[in-house]
């Protein structure tokens, strides 16, 4: 996987995160995995096609998906993840990914995205993709996500 293309996806999470007041998006971590697999209750899947083939997987526990939809909702209390929070969530992703691809097309590289999938459960592992992952991980006033960059090619 070439470097160059992960910073465009980083850029896009902290635009995001800022445009819609989460609280103080760092990163914290960056690790490897062999495949696109995640163990997290709250997974939202962006494919990539074109000039970039491969996903996007947004990777969280439900009480920080419910403390990201509340923050997006203007402190509405998110006391279940139901259909509202799970819509929030794939707006969010949906806009990262999109202000990533902007940002993949100033570098001349043409990508376009599918629409968000959200995969949710208690004890559920994951299995998306085969291809070499690089995991980053952030931390929020909301609580962890991780943003798994799997890059087919």
């Amino acid at each position: 996987m070439d470097i160059k293309f992960i910073n465009p996806f980083v850029s896009g999470l902290l635009n995001v995160s800022n445009m819609l007041g989460l609280g103080g998006m760092q990163r914290t971590g960056v690790s490897k995995r062999e495949k696109l697999q995640t163990d997290h209750d709250v997974n939202i899947i962006i494919g990539l096609v074109g000039g970039l083939q491969g996903n996007i997987v947004f990777s969280m526990h439900e009480s920080t998906a419910c403390n990201i939809a509340s923050t997006m909702m203007g402190g509405l209390p998110v006391s279940q993840f139901d259909l509202m929070p799970r819509s929030a969530l794939c707006e969010m992703a949906n806009m990262i990914a999109g202000n990533s691809v902007s940002n993949l097309e100033q570098m001349g590289s043409l990508v376009d995205i599918t629409p968000p999938t959200l995969v949710s459960g208690k004890n559920m592992i994951s299995l998306i993709s085969q291809v070499e992952t690089l995991v980053l991980q952030f931390n929020a006033k909301e609580g962890a996500l991780e943003m798994n960059i799997a890059i087919e090619g």
